[in-house]
């Protein structure tokens, strides 16, 4: 008899051991999850930062490009004079 109380504390015990390393586990996967999914968020809202900046960059790029063609047409446009010949 005091074998088998003995046998079954030791189950007992085993057992509880078992269930405190499950749950720690648990916790562990839990918060791991948790911080992915944080680590996504944070990504993606990096991602809409990028890409809206890339998108006023290109934009302000463009701009400059175009107002430097107008600039440079103007800059080299000649108005002929009433008595001379046009240019080929």
């Amino acid at each position: 008899m005091k074998q088998m109380n003995s046998s079954l504390s030791f189950i007992e015990q085993s057992s509880i051991r078992l269930q405190k390393f499950v749950f720690l586990m648990w916790r562990h996967y839990n918060y791991e999850r948790m911080r992915r999914g944080a680590d996504f968020y944070l990504l993606q809202s990096n991602s809409t930062y990028v890409n809206i900046w890339t998108a006023v960059q290109s934009l302000v790029i463009i701009t400059a490009g175009h107002l430097k063609l107008c600039f440079l047409k103007r800059l080299f446009k000649s108005k002929p004079a009433e008595g001379d010949k046009p240019r080929c």
